[in-house]
């Protein structure tokens, strides 16, 4: 009997042991219009989508640059993001109003880490455009079943142990 039952709950710490990661997806609607040396700056707030401090493991930021359609001598604009502080971690440029899409360094996951949120400014180094949806994507860790199970696992076999104890005494 005790047998099967440990073969049971063997094969039910292996059958759920396999964990997801969490996807976390925030979008801040921007629509701003930026001519030269204009500078626009927005934060990205993850603790309202059920985001853990220190549970980000990675992600990227996508920003919507979009031209005005002014003359055709006017179509260079240059422009330059910062996420927190420029660090080039994962801050960049982008050239003829291209959107602009990076992965997430180091420091902008320890700020996310830290409080949930990320800092970004853009501005416009030369030319006009509209700064439009910025996304940010995180994937975080999940506990894993497995853990959650084995500990089960354990106080189960505490308890059948106490109780033998007790049946012999």
């Amino acid at each position: 009997m005790l047998k099967t039952l440990g073969l049971t709950l063997a094969g039910l710490v292996a059958g759920i042991s396999v964990a997801h990661a969490g996807l976390i997806t925030d979008t801040v609607e921007n629509n701003q219009y930026l001519s030269t040396w204009q500078s626009y700056s927005y934060t990205h707030d993850i603790n309202d989508d059920g985001f853990m401090l220190g549970s980000a493991t990675s992600g990227s930021l996508s920003i919507d640059i979009r031209d005005d359609q002014d003359q055709w001598w006017e179509t260079f604009e240059w422009t330059l993001v910062v996420v927190d502080d420029f660090d080039f971690d994962t801050d960049g440029f982008t050239f003829y109003t291209n959107n602009f899409h990076n992965d997430l360094g180091l420091e902008a996951l320890a700020s996310l880490n830290a409080n949930g949120m990320l800092d970004v400014s853009v501005t416009s180094l030369w030319g006009d455009f509209y700064l439009g949806n910025s996304v940010l994507s995180v994937i975080t860790e999940v506990p894993e079943p497995g853990t959650i199970a084995l500990v089960g696992a354990g106080l189960f076999g505490l308890f059948v142990a106490r109780r033998r104890k007790d049946a012999t005494a």
